[in-house]
């Protein structure tokens, strides 16, 4: 069984035992658990994506690390007055390992 979850205005297709990286959550310590309400359930024959029945599954995870993402770095210059300007910037990171797709 898959589940669609949505986190962070993306929508990620997660299956037992799948680890997959997600922006950094507040108050999350490696080793807690995270649950996420699915948005569409893929079954063997099925797809869900009624909100009255998707009310009755639940997606566990566990936080099993930080990471910090690719650098995205931004430049600017103006043409004759020897002005520059860098900024890098990387996302902070959690990998997070998909425990159970359940039912409630």
């Amino acid at each position: 069984m898959d589940a669609m979850i949505d986190f962070g205005g993306k929508q990620i297709r997660v299956k037992e035992n799948m680890e997959f990286t997600v922006l950094k959550l507040k108050d999350k310590k490696v080793g807690d658990k995270v649950e996420f309400q699915p948005v569409c359930i893929l079954d063997d024959k099925d797809i869900i994506t009624e909100k009255s029945k998707l009310g009755a599954f639940h997606v566990t995870c566990e936080v099993i690390g930080e990471k910090k993402g690719e650098k995205i770095y931004s430049f600017k210059k103006k043409a004759k007055t020897g002005y520059k300007r860098g900024v890098g910037y990387r996302d902070s990171l959690m990998v997070l390992k998909v425990e159970n797709i359940s039912r409630k």
